[in-house]
């Protein structure tokens, strides 16, 4: 040291600490930005699932995986550091997928222990679960329901998981690159220490502060983050290197966010409007309703809501087919939208049924534009193809006010108002009133159905049956019951079915009852057929409805209990009245033919009801006519119907086809079928309805009558 001279002991002096001081910067700077760069991937990773979860809860709710493989998709595509992005519902069903696979147990071990975040060797796995929101999103806002939101934010449901995994590929090539600049920096110091000790004292502690500062703000989250590019040197590509790296993460985020939310708003307006018509749907619809319906209570105001319900739309799918129905809802929302007001509300309520809420409107304002809204419908002309239909519309008209207590009682109050409007001839509006009749019978007959759903519980239902009686010894004298159907009501009181099938058939629930009765039939008639050690010849007759002659999966079920049971098909005779045959022709034919095969006979019931009863005979190859019997119960008072009950019997026998006259309620009435040559009676004179076990209990008794 002695031999050195001043000029190297300062360079001396200044350089040690110099290194010293470019050794602990070093590791310094490298450690807080190395941990900074790995807890910014860290929560990266969280923001993107976080941010993820809610936008796809939608679609985890609709199953609708193209629009989350979109949402994936998307988001991969914005960041460069994510590898795979996973979504499941609650069960572990993979709804979206983007990039490679994740491995299959590691998911399980994140599940197993509820683990949030794992690192990887070459990166890091997030994931974040998806609820499903309790709240409605609402515009309105009231003092008395932010209790309710807080709460039902808390109660939160898991309906999935978002997983995604990060690649540390960038973040490595950064730590390198960054490293090789600090040595760089480090070495250019120790150069030029010697030269400027002095300088680099006083102006290397203030852009290292700043830049550590900027780091700890970045690693909190707080991307938005510049450093003032003063220094020189290393220094400043270190300033400029962290700028560059914090404007790419403002950037990255923001597209991000950017992008989360216009899927957000996608998914909201999907939530909440109708994709075939873009009107509101029925849950928002709801939500609109149940605010006015507050406002009646708060605001003492009055509001008119309008059930509207097409009145042509099955007759034009039917004839020309969904694509058909469709073009249609779109043409009448668009007639009906031009003619609201910007307050009222118009909404798809689901088929062909729309609901409007008119606010602050008195029903003498609501009258008038209902009766606009049937005129508009009834000039209407839908024209599809080479085919022209006039559509009309029922609509019930309900005041909402404060006689409700929540929006179910109104929308079934509206709902019993259509009803009533169609069964008054369609095309009108009508106005419920708590003591109609009508609505009373009505809400009744929905009751009776509330508790049918897809599988029908045997408590239910019971199977009686009626005897058709031979008139003729022309024809076989075996024995003939016609299967009638009735329903038990909770407090175990036996229902007609004039009470039940009305609103069955309106909320197509036949096709369910219509099994169900089958299913039962054959089970009854297996027991017969056990009891004889198989030598019972009774013929069943089932009534099929019209709605389950549309159901195209009818004849498989129908073949399916006949192999079951092993019932011989020509003791089983199907029976359709003749409205639901010409509604349903095609279809009926080929039912007709398919079971005509096996065996089976068949009866058209209600026949002359119809303005065209012979005209269509001619299409139907069946074994049975019964004569509808508004024609037979008075035909020994009123000459006309005792022509007409004589010339069904006359075509009918033309065409080798029996007749069952029903309503045979006295010996008059049955001398003079027997008189004209009537093949079979129905009738209470001939006897009532039974329950079929009491059929199967007194097997020997009846058979010996």
């Amino acid at each position: 040291m002695n031999n050195i001279g001043i000029k190297s002991r300062v360079i001396l002096l200044g350089t040690l600490p110099a290194l010293l001081f470019v050794i602990i910067l070093a590791g310094y700077t490298t450690s807080n930005i190395f941990d900074t760069l790995n807890q910014s991937l860290s929560d990266r990773g969280r923001i993107v699932a976080s941010q993820l979860a809610p936008a796809a809860e939608y679609g985890v709710i609709s199953g609708n995986r193209l629009v989350l493989q979109r949402l994936v998709q998307q988001v991969l595509s914005n960041e460069s550091d994510l590898r795979t992005i996973l979504v499941e519902d609650s069960r572990g069903q993979v709804l979206a997928l983007s990039g490679p696979e994740l491995p299959t147990g590691l998911i399980a071990k994140l599940k197993k222990n509820n683990i949030q975040e794992t690192k990887l060797t070459n990166g890091l796995i997030v994931s974040a679960p998806i609820y499903r929101s309790l709240v409605e999103i609402d515009d309105f806002n009231s003092p008395g329901r932010a209790e309710t939101k807080v709460k039902g934010t808390e109660e939160q449901l898991q309906i999935g998981q978002v997983y995604v995994q990060l690649s540390n590929q960038n973040l490595q090539n950064i730590k390198q690159d960054l490293i090789a600049k600090i040595t760089i920096i480090g070495l250019f110091g120790l150069l030029l220490s010697a030269l400027i000790a002095w300088r680099i004292g006083r102006n290397i502690t203030k852009p290292i502060q700043e830049i550590a500062y900027a780091v700890n703000r970045v690693g909190d989250g707080m991307f938005v983050q510049t450093i003032i590019e003063n220094s020189s040197g290393e220094l400043k590509t270190l300033q400029k290197g962290f700028n560059s790296m914090s404007s790419s993460l403002k950037q990255a985020y923001e597209v991000m966010q950017d992008k989360i939310d216009d899927a957000t708003t996608m998914l909201r307006y999907q939530a909440q409007h109708d994709d075939l018509t873009g009107l509101i749907n029925r849950r928002e619809f709801e939500v609109r309703l149940d605010r006015s319906l507050n406002a009646v209570y708060i605001n003492n105001a009055q509001h008119v809501f309008c059930y509207m319900d097409l009145d042509q739309f099955k007759l034009v799918n039917d004839t020309c087919g969904h694509a058909a129905g469709d073009e249609l809802l779109r043409q009448i929302s668009v007639l009906l939208v031009n003619r609201m007001r910007d307050r009222d509300t118009l909404a798809r309520l689901g088929g062909d049924e729309f609901g409007l809420l008119i606010e602050n409107c008195s029903l003498i304002d609501a009258s008038q534009i209902t009766n606009a809204i049937l005129k508009l419908i009834r000039d209407y002309r839908f024209i599809f193809e080479d085919k022209i239909f006039n559509i009309g519309v029922s609509i019930g008209i309900v005041v909402v006010n404060s006689g409700f207590e929540n929006i179910s009682e109104i929308i079934h109050a509206a709902d019993s108002a259509c009803y009533s409007a169609k069964k008054a001839g369609r095309n009108q509006s009508f106005l419920f009133s708590p003591g109609d009749v009508e609505v009373t019978q009505h809400k009744r007959s929905v009751e009776a159905i509330s508790d049918i759903t897809d599988e029908i519980d045997d408590s239910q239902f019971v199977l009686y049956c009626q005897p058709i009686v031979p008139l003729s010894k022309a024809v076989p004298q075996q024995p003939h019951y016609e299967i009638l159907i009735r329903k038990i009501n909770v407090d175990g009181i036996i229902m007609l079915p004039t009470t039940f099938i009305p609103s069955a058939e309106r909320y197509h629930l036949m096709p369910n009852i219509d099994r169900w009765v089958i299913k039962n039939t054959f089970i009854a008639y297996r027991e017969l057929l056990n009891k004889s050690a198989e030598t019972c010849n009774y013929v069943f007759s089932i009534n099929l409805s019209g709605t389950s002659l549309g159901d195209k999966s009818l004849l498989g079920f129908i073949r399916e209990q006949f192999s079951i049971y092993a019932i011989p098909p020509d003791r089983i005779c199907f029976e359709i009245t003749e409205t639901a045959a010409i509604v349903n022709l095609k279809n009926t034919i080929s039912l007709f033919t398919a079971l005509r095969a096996l065996g089976c006979s068949f009866a058209l019931d209600d026949f002359g009801s119809g303005m065209s009863s012979f005209t269509y005979l001619k299409n139907f190859d069946v074994d049975y006519l019964k004569i509808d019997g508004s024609f037979v119960k008075e035909m020994h008072l009123n000459r006309i119907d005792h022509a007409m009950v004589s010339s069904i019997h006359s075509v009918a026998e033309a065409m080798n086809i029996k007749t069952v006259a029903e309503f045979v309620e006295n010996e008059i009435i049955l001398n003079e079928l027997k008189a004209i040559g009537v093949h079979y009676g129905q009738g209470l004179f001939l006897g009532h309805p039974i329950a079929v076990k009491t059929l199967i209990d007194n097997f020997s008794v009846f058979t010996s009558h």
